[in-house]
């Protein structure tokens, strides 16, 4: 009985280490997820699109070019048709910013205003007029 019962108890602890690893696993598989699909911008969202559409489509070479084409057309089309709104909305994104700001204690607030500068960057690289060459990318589809 004692033999069982250490037994059950080696077994248990090993099933517990594998549930919290794959926890953490698939959390930080997510993270990385999200991480590469929204800080790195329009771009990889259109290149997730692209391998999403060649793969569940089943795309050719031709056809994905195409796609990658339309995609960054209509991406340069996007930001013109925000042009006239821009204005109101950085507005509205710098309301929020001294509501959010208001909320945090002393200490928290220079570390909330690294972020806010990170996140004001990639928002004007993503909205602003001057567009980075963007080329294809053939190896990683």
């Amino acid at each position: 009985m004692k033999r069982l019962k250490g037994i059950l108890i080696v077994i248990s602890i090993f099933v517990c280490g594998v549930v919290v690893g794959l926890v953490i696993g698939s959390s930080a598989a997510l993270m990385d997820f999200v991480n590469k699909t929204f800080r790195g911008g329009p771009v990889n969202v259109r290149r997730i699109l692209i391998q999403r559409a060649k793969h569940d489509l089943q795309l050719d070479e031709d056809q994905t070019h195409q796609f990658w084409q339309i995609l960054t057309e209509t991406g340069s089309e996007l930001r013109d048709a925000t042009k006239p709104v821009r204005s109101e909305i950085d507005a509205v994104l710098a309301r929020t910013t001294l509501r959010l700001r208001a909320v945090l204690r002393p200490g928290q607030q220079p570390r909330f205003d690294n972020f806010v500068k990170d996140a004001q960057a990639r928002w004007q690289a993503a909205m602003g007029d001057t567009v980075p060459p963007l080329t294809e990318p053939a190896q990683k589809l």
